[in-house]
């Protein structure tokens, strides 16, 4: 990421008039936060592409377009359905809102599955459970696809949502690209059903960072389950009264690119990670492209997410010290677990570049100490990695409100990660990528997790809420 291919995916026009685009609202550029000449008809032109009712251009990120969707459809201390694998952006917006999250708890992930992802699915049968115990819930909100190229099955859920009169909400940040080759790609969530989604322009596609698109459904809009003018309400609230221009402009660049090219590009990089399966060496083993998780087990995946693991299905890869290998040599990789690497391939990656990425990999893996590949090695890693599963989804206790200790007065304290059982956290403390909080703010440290996040440190997992060893507690 970015998706622009550090601008080289651009027309040179565009490269070139990006200074002279940063301007203030005038008549002739619009305001985004209130559109209604040219920035308007760009929006429209996108919500006709996307296959949405209202789209409209968030410069600030899907961050602020998350906070911006729930606001608009959910009201202060409404309860929120989601899985525990939601990104640190939700956490702020449930703090911000004051909302009451529901749990929806994941099907495991097959054998088949788990070697390329950390990250279990949601059900529609879940989900259906879920909305019959929870009734005051309104609204459901999952991630497709995840940071894997995981995907729920969108169409499923959907009708389970609306079966109970809620509404479906979906983090297609990493997604912004699947309403452009629908027969070879898991659907969009428009196409899917869902009643609104945002996605992050900069992720896939030729967008500055952080452009984002908010996507309100035809049917949403019609029936009334989204309100319109509420949204727009809300837009001026979360993004800056000085959105950007030239990320707009990328937006909207970015919409017309995907009209014209972006079947044909599709198209083209999974020809290239076809070749990429053939080239890479005995040792290595990637993400297929026409993998799907299990027969019983309705999840599909984004091929485009490239993921590189170990040829074997119980080598484990040292993926940390792969990718500070392959950074060394000039590829950088997107993150690192503790058993594969995930890469984002830009829609206009050209050969080259898929070939160099190949050379590199093996040149990496064969540079490696024999240590970082010994089969104990690889065993804790494995062992390692069945407790991340395991804290990734089970709950601790929440001790005070997520929205109470952020945005009330606490006494607070700094104390080392190994002295952290039995308080209670006063920040999100999460792995980045992939921004999966393991702990809320207002949840209490166990023993076993605190374990956990130690081990984690020492086979060098960068976590956000840590620094230096010490943690922030309500003293």
């Amino acid at each position: 990421m970015p998706g622009h291919y550090s601008g080289r995916f651009w027309p040179r026009g565009l490269k070139t008039a990006l200074p002279d685009l940063d301007v203030t609202e005038l008549p002739l550029t619009d305001d985004l936060n209130h559109p209604a000449g040219p920035a308007r008809q760009a929006m429209r032109l996108a919500a006709d592409a996307f296959g949405a009712g209202i789209t409209r251009f968030i410069t600030s990120g899907s961050t602020t377009a998350l906070h911006i969707l729930l606001a608009a459809t959910l009201g202060r201390g409404d309860c929120l359905l989601l899985p525990r694998c939601s990104h640190q952006a939700v956490l702020h917006a449930v703090a911000l809102l004051d909302l009451e999250p529901c749990w929806l708890q994941p099907a495991e992930l097959p054998d088949s599955a788990s070697r390329f992802s950390l990250l279990p699915q949601i059900l529609a049968d879940t989900v259906d459970s879920a909305l019959r115990e929870n009734p005051r819930c309104r609204a459901v909100l999952v991630t497709s696809p995840d940071y894997y190229g995981g995907c729920p099955d969108l169409v499923a859920i959907a009708k389970a949502v609306h079966r109970h009169g809620a509404i479906l909400l979906v983090d297609e940040a990493h997604g912004a690209h699947l309403g452009f080759a629908p027969d070879m790609l898991p659907p969009s969530a428009m196409a899917a059903g869902a009643d609104a989604c945002v996605q992050s322009g900069h992720k896939t596609l030729p967008v500055l960072t952080p452009g984002s698109y908010l996507q309100i459904s035809q049917t949403a809009l019609a029936q009334g389950s989204i309100d319109a003018a509420n949204l727009e309400r809300m837009i001026p609230v979360f993004q800056t009264s000085s959105p950007s221009f030239p990320v707009a402009a990328t937006l909207d660049y970015a919409r017309a690119w995907l009209v014209a090219e972006g079947r044909r590009q599709i198209c083209y990089q999974l020809d290239r990670l076809d070749e990429l399966a053939i080239h890479l060496g005995p040792d290595i083993f990637c993400s297929p492209r026409s993998m799907r998780p299990a027969p019983n087990y309705p999840g599909l995946r984004d091929p485009l997410r490239l993921i590189i693991t170990g040829a074997q299905e119980q080598a484990a890869l040292p993926a940390v010290a792969l990718a500070d290998e392959m950074a060394a040599g000039g590829l950088d990789v997107e993150f690192a677990d503790l058993t594969r690497l995930v890469l984002i391939p830009s829609l206009r990656q050209p050969a080259a570049a898929w070939r160099q990425l190949a050379r590199r990999l093996r040149s990496a893996l064969s540079d490696m100490p024999a240590a970082a590949r010994d089969s104990a090695a690889a065993d804790r890693r494995l062992v390692l990695e069945k407790t991340w599963r395991h804290y990734l989804t089970a709950i601790p206790e929440m001790a005070v409100r997520p929205g109470q200790v952020l945005f009330q007065p606490q006494q607070l304290q700094s104390v080392p990660l190994a002295q952290a059982a039995g308080q209670i956290s006063a920040r999100a403390v999460l792995p980045y990528p992939p921004g999966i909080p393991l702990i809320w703010p207002g949840e209490r440290f166990d023993q076993p997790r605190v374990d956990f996040l130690r081990q984690m440190l020492e086979n060098k997992i960068s976590i956000n809420g840590i620094d230096q060893a010490r943690v922030w507690i309500i003293a």
